[in-house]
């Protein structure tokens, strides 16, 4: 099983193009295959071509790309204002981009052994008018699956009383993660089936990543929050196919407060029902968005 816990080591590099200035932040165990390839400046990765479109909006897109026997997940940013970026933690790169940003999460979730999807490199190019383009460059995270994919493609593989303890089983590992995330000082704003990665499903501790880290909350102010965000966002996209049970929802809950045994006291309570009303309230948005598209 590949490790996803292991800290970044980056090293970094800039330049200009068009007279317009521009820097990277490498992952160094990946540097010298980029270099042989000559993907080493911020235009050689951001205008790389040939890839296979994954998502297209107005401000970004996600492509994947077969590059020297790997593949590479690269995320676009196109021009936006600069924002005001940060030392992370022990790392010794300053950010001032969406694509900056994500990629100091991935380190800082790596420094604090939760596992996510391997970080390759970051590029931001700074123009005069204070705008910024940005990339982040991310490995394929093969053979780990995301949840969202078995549910909606392979339900048949967690469906039934035969993979009641493999349900379980996922649901302790998401309990698990989410515990010891909010313990560090995240909240993965988009903790849900789509983000969350899975390998080892046939044993009793599957082991569990997270990628797509560009919405990451460490403001502990609010961290009473967190669990009700991050369960209701994970309640919310595991309801496909009926795969789990409100039931079992509830176990995750139970396995989050480390009560799976035990009784309940009128908080915990409390914040079950808060998780259900927020539930309630992003299948709405959810149904409204729809909505608007399909007009």
């Amino acid at each position: 099983m590949r490790d996803l816990t292991t800290p970044v080591q980056t090293a970094g590099k800039q330049g200009k193009e068009g007279g317009i200035q521009w820097h990277i932040v490498f992952n160094t165990d990946f540097l010298e295959k980029l270099e042989n390839i000559g993907a080493d400046s911020f235009k050689a990765i951001y205008d790389l071509q040939n890839g296979t479109i994954i998502k297209k909006r107005e401000d970004r897109s996600v492509l994947r790309f077969d590059i020297a026997g790997s593949v590479f997940f690269l995320k676009r940013h196109e021009r936006e204002k600069q924002q005001k970026g940060g030392i992370i933690e022990s790392s010794l790169f300053s950010w001032c981009s969406e694509g900056g940003k994500e990629f100091a999460n991935f380190c800082a979730f790596r420094l604090h052994g939760l596992a996510t999807a391997t970080p390759i490199a970051m590029g931001e190019k700074m123009f005069d008018d204070g705008t910024v383009e940005s990339f982040l460059l991310t490995e394929d995270f093969s053979p780990y699956v995301q949840l969202e994919y078995l549910i909606r493609n392979k339900p048949e593989s967690l469906v039934g009383p035969e993979n009641s303890e493999k349900r379980k089983n996922i649901l302790q590992a998401v309990s698990r993660y989410a515990v010891r995330m909010h313990k560090q000082g995240f909240n993965h704003q988009d903790f849900n089936a789509t983000h969350v990665l899975l390998a080892g499903l046939d044993t009793n501790e599957p082991a569990l990543a997270l990628f797509d880290l560009q919405r990451v909350d460490q403001n502990r102010l609010q961290q009473f929050r967190w669990p009700i965000k991050a369960l209701a966002e994970f309640n919310y996209s595991s309801r496909e196919n009926s795969v789990f049970s409100n039931e079992e929802r509830l176990f995750l809950f139970r396995a989050y407060k480390k009560k799976p045994g035990k009784h309940l006291s009128f908080f915990d309570h409390l914040q079950w029902k808060w998780i259900e009303a927020k539930t309630n309230r992003i299948a709405r948005h959810t149904a409204k968005r729809h909505a608007r598209h399909r007009r």
